[in-house]
C-alpha cells in the first residue's frame, strides 16, 4: 500500500492524543488499519465506507457501509479520535459530516482532516486560466457512485471557518513533509499572501486571531499540496 505524505502526520497525531478508540471515516481500503497494526496494535479501530472497504487483515473491529453525506451511525462511540482522510472535498454536505463526527467524539476528542490544498499559487493559476483548481476538473458528465467527483476545493481558511461554525476548537494546521514549493516560482508568487498574513498576525489582538494568521501564513498553508488539520470537539 502506497504511503502518502500525510500518513505519518496522522499517525503522529493519534499517538500524541493517546487515542484508544478511533473511527476511520471513510476507511477506504484500510491504510490506517494496516499502519496502526504495525505501530499501535492496542488501538481499537472502526471504519465507515461506501465504495471501498478494507480486507480482513486490516485490523478493523467493525466496518459499516455508510454515506458520509448522511448522519453517521453511533457504532462504538464515543471515540477519542476521528480520522477523515481525503474525503471532505468529495462530500456534498460537509456540515452534516462534521456534525456527526462531533457527536461521535468524546468531549475534547480530536478530529483529523486531510484534503488537497487549493491555496498554492500553481492551483490558483489554474483557476485563473481554466476556472478550476488543480484536481477539480468539471464533473458535469460524471456518474455519482461510479466516477471520481470533487465538490469543494478547500484551503486552511475555509476549513477553519467550517470547523468553528460546528463548534470545534483548537484548530491547528500541521506540517507535511513534502516539497514546498513544488515549482520554484510559487514561492515568489506566494510572497504577497505571506506578507499580508504576517501583518494580520502582528495586528491580531486575540490568541485565536494570532493562531489563525500564524497558520494561514505558513508554508503548509501557502505552498503545501496536502492539508492536515486537527480540531477538538467541545468540552462537556
Amino acid at each position: 500500500m502506497r504511503v502518502k505524505p500525510y500518513h505519518p502526520v496522522v499517525l503522529t497525531l493519534i499517538r500524541q492524543q493517546r487515542a484508544q478508540r478511533v473511527l476511520d471515516a471513510p476507511c477506504g481500503t484500510g491504510w490506517l488499519g494496516h499502519a496502526l497494526q504495525a505501530s499501535a496494535p492496542q488501538v481499537a479501530l472502526d471504519g465507515l465506507g461506501l465504495y471501498e472497504f478494507p480486507d480482513a487483515t486490516a485490523g478493523y473491529d467493525q466496518v459499516v457501509e455508510h454515506d458520509l453525506n448522511l448522519p453517521a451511525p453511533d457504532l462504538n462511540a464515543p471515540y477519542d479520535a476521528v480520522v477523515c482522510g481525503e474525503a471532505i472535498h468529495l462530500i456534498a454536505n460537509p456540515g452534516t459530516m462534521l456534525e456527526s463526527f462531533r457527536r461521535l467524539l468524546t468531549p475534547g476528542g480530536t478530529l483529523v482532516i486531510t484534503t488537497p490544498n487549493s491555496w498554492p499559487p500553481g492551483s490558483r493559476l489554474r483557476y485563473l486560466f481554466r476556472g478550476f483548481h488543480a484536481g477539480f476538473a468539471p464533473s458535469s458528465d460524471r456518474r455519482i457512485g461510479e466516477d471520481y467527483i470533487t465538490y469543494f476545493p478547500f484551503n486552511f481558511g475555509q476549513l477553519h471557518l467550517l470547523l468553528r461554525h460546528y463548534g470545534y476548537t483548537d484548530i491547528t494546521l500541521h506540517e507535511v513533509k513534502e516539497p514546498k514549493p513544488a515549482r520554484w516560482y510559487e514561492r515568489v508568487l506566494a510572497a504577497p499572501s505571506r506578507r499580508y498574513c504576517n501583518r494580520q498576525h502582528e495586528a491580531a489582538s486575540t490568541d485565536l486571531g494570532k493562531g489563525y494568521w500564524y497558520h494561514a501564513g505558513s508554508d503548509a498553508s501557502l505552498l503545501g499540496r496536502w492539508l492536515v488539520v486537527s480540531a477538538r470537539s467541545p468540552q462537556a
